[in-house]
């Protein structure tokens, strides 16, 4: 049912549906879990069916890193310069480049003509040197955009873009922290982060993470010729975005686990640690992904059923909105009568699949840091919780036997190729998101353009003072 309610005045120019089904309602007084999928369906108002599309800040960060040079950071420029050629005025743009030193090469202003001009010109000069000063070239990225997130006038999304081809090996590397600050920077300053790596050598278990806790999309590149179309691909949906910063918000009693299948961000209220909120991002229109959760049941034989409830919340025009809260009851009964209750198949189908993706990156995990045991027990367990499944989960047969044949392959290292493409497989299948990687039929009209005005010169603009951007919540590293 869709329950939209206003905590301000303002009207929503969006509806969303929020949809709750449960695998089933009866629950087993020991051992019982039970999957829930949620679907959050995105719909523009028949009142804003001919309004503009909203517009975007956007914060371009790319390597230049040594590693970089020769037809990755060419392509990289071109991409940059076609991104640029598919916004307007309304829009604005920064453009920061890094390794283990930081330049802005183009503060943020509105995309016009003269913009372009100028970015042009300020890339000639930008060639590949020294190492990987990632998060700080991010964190850069993020705070030249960040005062249009706090102008009221403005109504638009902010992204960050940022394309890295190795390891951060510069200041902050740590991917847990370095997450948890693109979830911080998302929550106060709506800022959210897509991450684009490109070929064998970056860290694909900062990337992905980063992107879930930023609210954005991870990409793996697996060639330079893949950068414009992805870079395009994605900038395509921020032009179709309807709702921004959607957020699904569970309750559970207090003695419930609620475990979070698919790969979004999660955390408990400040004031209501009973209440996890999962950060979806910005949606389009007509997008409905699904979020997969599970909630495990205390030992209650007798007792009151249990309770879930559910309800989203989203921002247009610098508001908040919030649907109604849903409730689903879950109540106790025998063994038998668990057993005899029919099960939703599509839930399970989508939860087999999301528990197998999660189990798949888990393992990569593990063999990366050599724990080619743990990488094939995670495996494995989640083979043994197929089996369980494959009565009522049409998919689970295949994931089974897919899992069997992967933990054999996780007794040596994989290759750099073969676990990067797999865990953005992995990712962008459970968030039901497209791959832009292979070229369309016809090219992007601007590259050839692009690329016959981008040539490496001699970097002829001085050094510029390195500086240290902090958010007003984050802590001294003093």
């Amino acid at each position: 049912m869709n329950h939209e309610s206003n905590e301000h005045e303002q009207h929503s120019t969006v509806t969303i549906d929020l949809k709750a089904h449960p695998e089933r309602h009866l629950i087993c007084s020991t051992n019982s879990s039970c999957y829930i999928a949620f679907f959050a369906h995105v719909q523009r108002t028949s009142e804003s069916a001919g309004q503009k599309r909203l517009p975007l800040s956007l914060a371009l960060v790319l390597d230049r890193s040594g590693s970089m040079a020769g037809q990755k950071l060419q392509t990289a420029k071109q991409a940059a310069l076609a991104v640029l050629d598919q916004l307007t005025p309304q829009d604005s743009v920064a453009l920061v480049v890094f390794d283990d030193r930081i330049d802005t090469i183009q503060s943020q202003a509105a995309v016009t003509t003269n913009l372009k001009s100028r970015v042009r010109e300020a890339l000639y000069a930008v060639q590949a040197r020294a190492s990987t000063a990632l998060h700080e070239g991010w964190l850069t990225g993020c705070n030249s955009i960040a005062s249009s997130t706090l102008d009221t006038d403005n109504h638009g999304l902010s992204r960050c873009f940022l394309l890295t081809d190795g390891l951060a090996n510069r200041g902050i590397t740590d991917p847990e922290r370095i997450a948890s600050e693109a979830a911080g920077i998302r929550e106060n300053t709506a800022i959210s982060t897509s991450t684009f790596g490109i070929g064998p050598d970056y860290n694909e278990l900062l990337l992905g993470p980063m992107a879930v806790a930023g609210g954005g999309q991870f990409h793996h590149l697996r060639a330079a010729d893949e950068i414009i179309n992805t870079f395009v691909g994605e900038l395509g949906e921020l032009l179709s975005v309807a709702a921004c910063q959607v957020r699904l918000e569970v309750e559970t009693a207090h003695n419930v686990h609620l475990d979070l299948i698919s790969p979004y961000w999660m955390r408990s209220h400040a004031d209501n640690p009973l209440r996890r909120m999962i950060a979806i991002g910005d949606l389009q229109n007509g997008e409905e992904p699904p979020i997969v959760v599970r909630c495990i049941f205390p030992e209650a034989a007798g007792q009151e059923p249990q309770v879930v409830r559910a309800r989203l919340t989203w921002r247009t025009d610098q508001t908040e909105h919030a649907t109604d809260w849903q409730e689903i009851s879950f109540s106790y009964v025998s063994q038998s009568a668990c057993d005899n209750e029919a099960r939703d198949s599509q839930v399970l189908h989508l939860a087999t699949e999301h528990e197998a993706d999660r189990a798949r990156r888990e393992a990569i995990a593990s063999n990366k840091r050599g724990d080619f045991a743990g990488a094939q027990q995670r495996l494995q367990q989640a083979a043994s919780q197929m089996r369980s499944l494959a009565f009522y989960s049409p998919s689970a047969p295949q994931e089974l036997s897919a899992l069997d044949v992967l933990a054999q392959q996780m007794s040596s290292p994989l290759t750099p190729d073969a676990s990067k493409e797999m865990y953005y497989q992995q990712q962008r299948r459970s968030r039901g998101k497209a791959d832009y990687r292979q070229k369309s039929q016809s090219s992007t009209p601007t590259d050839a353009s692009n690329e016959a005005q981008i040539q490496q010169q001699s970097p002829a603009h001085d050094q510029k003072q390195r500086r240290k951007f902090k958010f007003p919540w984050q802590e001294s590293d003093e």
